[in-house]
């Protein structure tokens, strides 16, 4: 018996890990970034699961 990965949980899980790997890029130095990125990422991070959850649903 197999069961399929829970596909909204594994993008929303995804998003985080790449949205902390942006901050600590951040932190380290290796990337120079302001205030102002900061909404488009989360906007994006958002949409992302948004759009996972809508492709997951079950009809």
């Amino acid at each position: 018996m197999r069961r399929t990965p829970d596909l909204p949980s594994l993008v929303a899980g995804l998003a985080l890990v790449a949205f902390g790997g942006v901050l600590m890029a951040d932190a380290t130095g290796a990337v120079e970034l302001h205030f102002e990125w900061l909404a488009p990422v989360v906007f994006g991070a958002l949409g992302v699961i948004l759009l996972a959850l809508g492709l997951g649903r079950d009809r």
